[in-house]
C-alpha cells in the first residue's frame, strides 16, 4: 500500500491543494457539529467569507475521500498564517431555536420539518415514531430537538458528507470495516462499565392506544403503557410527557435500553489516517491481544489531522453494538418487566 496523503479544499470560489499547511478536522452526531480547521500560509490569495461554501476532500493513500461540505464559520488573519474553519449543517441547527408545535405529525416528519426551517437538505431518515404533538420550543436548539427525537426511535442524527441530514438506525451489530491491529492501527483502549442496575421506564400520560386517535391529546393522570413495572429497586421511571401512546413509550424504553446497554463498553483508537470513518460507521479490530475486545464499534466521534508534510492520523470513539449477553439481557428485562411489543 502506498500511503500518499493530500488535501483538497475549496473555499469560496479558490481551491487549495498543496498551499494547504495543515488541517484538523471533527465529525460528531446531533447536537454536535462536524467542522475542519485549514491553516494557510499568509501569502495565499483568499477570498472567503463567512458563509461561503466549503469541502474538504482527504487522501490517505486509498483514494480521495469527500469528508465535509458546509460553510466558513470564520476566518483568522496573521502575521505567520491564514486559519479558516467551515462548518456543517449542524453549527446552522445549533444556532436555530424554534418555536412550533406539531400534531398528528411522526418525529421523521418532525426533523424534515426542522430541517427545512432552515433550508437545509435531508437525506436518509431510518425513523419511524408516531407522536400526537411534539412542541419544539426554544428551550432547545433544533440540533438538539432533532436528537432528543432520533434517540426516541433508537437512531443517531448526524450530517453526512455532502451536508445532507440523515437518521440511521443504532441498532446495528454486523460491521461494516474491519480494521487489523498491526496495520492501519495505532494506538487502542477499551473501557468497560457495570451494567445499570436499575432498568429505565419511560411514561407517557395519554389514554389512547395510537397517537392518531380522537382522544391523543387527551392527558391522563395514569401512566402508559398500563403494564409498566413499578418504581423500585430494579426499575427507575422516567415522565415523558411527548409519549402519548402504549406502543411508542414501549419503543422508547427499548431505544433507552439498549443505548444504556451500548455504553457500557467504549472505545478509543488512533490510527493512521482513515478519511472514510465517520460517526455511524459500525467496524471491528481484528488480530488484538488476548483480553482486548474487538468490536463490534458503533463509532461516536472522529477526528482527523493531517500536515502533507509529516503525514496524517484518524481518533475515533465508539460504543459497542453487541456486548456479549448483555443487550439481549437488558432488552429481554425491559421487555419481560413492560410486557412485550
Amino acid at each position: 500500500m502506498s500511503l500518499s496523503p493530500a488535501i483538497t479544499v475549496t473555499l469560496g470560489n479558490l481551491r487549495y491543494t498543496t498551499q494547504v499547511a495543515q488541517v484538523q478536522v471533527e465529525l460528531n452526531n446531533l447536537p454536535g457539529v462536524g467542522r475542519f480547521q485549514v491553516t494557510l500560509p499568509p501569502t495565499v490569495e483568499l477570498t472567503a467569507v463567512p458563509g461561503d461554501a466549503v469541502e474538504l476532500s482527504l487522501e490517505g493513500g486509498e483514494g480521495e475521500e469527500l469528508v465535509l461540505t458546509g460553510t466558513v464559520q470564520r476566518v483568522q488573519r496573521g502575521l505567520w498564517s491564514t486559519v479558516v474553519v467551515g462548518v456543517d449543517g449542524g453549527a446552522t441547527l445549533a444556532q436555530f431555536r424554534p418555536a412550533a408545535t406539531y400534531e398528528r405529525q411522526s418525529a421523521k416528519q418532525i426533523i424534515q420539518a426542522l430541517a427545512g426551517e432552515v433550508n437545509l437538505s435531508v437525506g436518509r431518515v431510518e425513523l419511524e415514531v408516531p407522536l400526537a404533538a411534539y412542541v419544539a420550543h426554544q428551550g432547545r436548539t433544533a440540533a438538539e430537538h432533532i436528537a432528543l427525537l432520533a434517540e426516541l426511535g433508537g437512531a443517531i442524527a448526524q450530517f453526512d458528507a455532502n451536508n445532507a441530514l440523515t437518521v440511521v438506525s443504532a441498532a446495528v451489530s454486523q460491521p461494516e470495516l474491519a480494521l487489523r491491529y498491526g496495520r492501519e492501527l495505532l494506538a487502542y483502549s477499551v473501557e468497560e462499565r457495570a451494567a445499570p442496575a436499575q432498568q429505565l421506564a419511560l411514561i407517557g400520560h395519554g389514554p389512547a392506544g395510537s397517537a392518531d386517535a380522537p382522544n391523543a391529546l387527551r392527558h391522563s393522570l395514569k401512566g402508559v403503557p398500563d403494564n409498566a413495572p413499578a418504581a423500585g429497586r430494579q426499575t427507575v421511571r422516567r415522565s415523558v410527557a411527548l409519549l402519548r401512546s402504549p406502543q411508542v413509550a414501549q419503543r422508547a424504553s427499548q431505544a433507552a435500553t439498549q443505548q444504556a446497554a451500548r455504553l457500557t463498553q467504549q472505545v478509543t483508537a488512533h490510527t493512521f489516517l482513515l478519511p472514510a470513518l465517520r460517526p455511524g460507521t459500525v467496524l471491528e479490530v481484528q488480530d488484538l491481544p488476548d483480553g482486548l475486545a474487538s468490536g463490534a464499534w458503533l463509532l461516536t466521534r472522529v477526528q482527523h489531522w493531517l500536515d502533507p508534510l509529516h503525514g496524517g492520523s484518524t481518533t475515533f470513539e465508539g460504543v459497542t453494538v453487541a456486548p456479549a449477553g448483555l443487550l439481549d439481557g437488558l432488552l429481554g428485562s425491559a421487555l419481560s418487566a413492560l410486557g412485550g411489543l
